[in-house]
């Protein structure tokens, strides 16, 4: 994988797709900033990161097989890709907040923002943002976030911690094309925030109702189901999952 280091920039991503678009050999490219002063995540929220001190890069994947078609079996297999160098590096208590949030300790430590790319063809591309906070100990008006270095105890070194992660995104192409969506959303279950709990939940108007988390559907939505076995599917802008206290 090819790997692009730049001071700062606005957004990884938004860089990304202009560069690919000068770059027509079709090969995994990375773009990695010091800063990132313009950063997205999800629900169109920004992603705030101190410079220098967290993990703000994206990749570019190529040759991906009907992504129209199974989207969110890309969102799962990155998320979980992450977990698992995380768990090497022994972060405690790690779970995937729908739809691919990175938790640790019920604690937001990493955010993912996905965009994919379409053909008319039947292989696409996605271009995978990723957030990371990493060494950063001060989050002003965010009491849910934390990072890797606070939960751990640990500072950590970030080229290698990239490094880690590049190496399983190498893979995630082929695991894409050759895993079945249940295969994936098994696993993605097993580390899914909340999975088969009752939990709060917020609506875009600010009320709120408990539910217990089913799953997600093959669009990506969040299955809950309500009193009297009401099951409804939500989109990420219909819906959040509130965080325990």
């Amino acid at each position: 994988m090819k790997v692009v280091k730049v001071d700062a920039i606005s957004s990884t991503n938004s860089f990304l797709k202009a560069f690919v678009k000068t770059h027509s050999e079709k090969q995994m490219y990375c773009v990695v900033a010091h800063h990132q002063v313009a950063g997205r995540g999800q629900r169109g929220t920004a992603w705030e990161s101190e410079a220098g001190k967290n993990l703000t890069f994206s990749v570019y994947l190529p040759g991906l097989k009907s992504i129209h078609k199974e989207t969110f079996k890309l969102s799962a297999l990155v998320a979980l890709a992450v977990k698992k160098v995380l768990t090497v590096y022994d972060m405690p208590k790690l779970a995937i907040k729908w739809p691919n949030d990175i938790l640790s300790r019920q604690y937001k430590i990493g955010g993912i923002l996905i965009e994919n790319i379409f053909t008319q063809g039947r292989e696409g591309a996605s271009i995978v943002g990723i957030g990371l906070n990493v060494n950063q100990t001060s989050f002003s008006n965010l009491p849910k976030a934390s990072s890797m270095r606070i939960l751990s105890g640990n500072s950590f070194n970030l080229e290698a911690l990239l490094d880690d992660i590049l190496v399983e995104f190498e893979k995630l192409p082929a695991l894409f094309n050759e895993s079945s969506y249940r295969q994936v959303i098994s696993e993605y279950y097993a580390a899914l925030y909340k999975y088969n709990k009752v939990t709060m939940l917020q609506f875009p108007d600010g009320s709120l109702a408990q539910g217990l988390i089913r799953g997600v559907d093959s669009y990506g939505r969040l299955s809950v189901e309500f009193e009297e076995d009401r099951l409804e599917a939500f989109d990420i802008k219909e819906i959040q999952i509130k965080f325990s206290e």
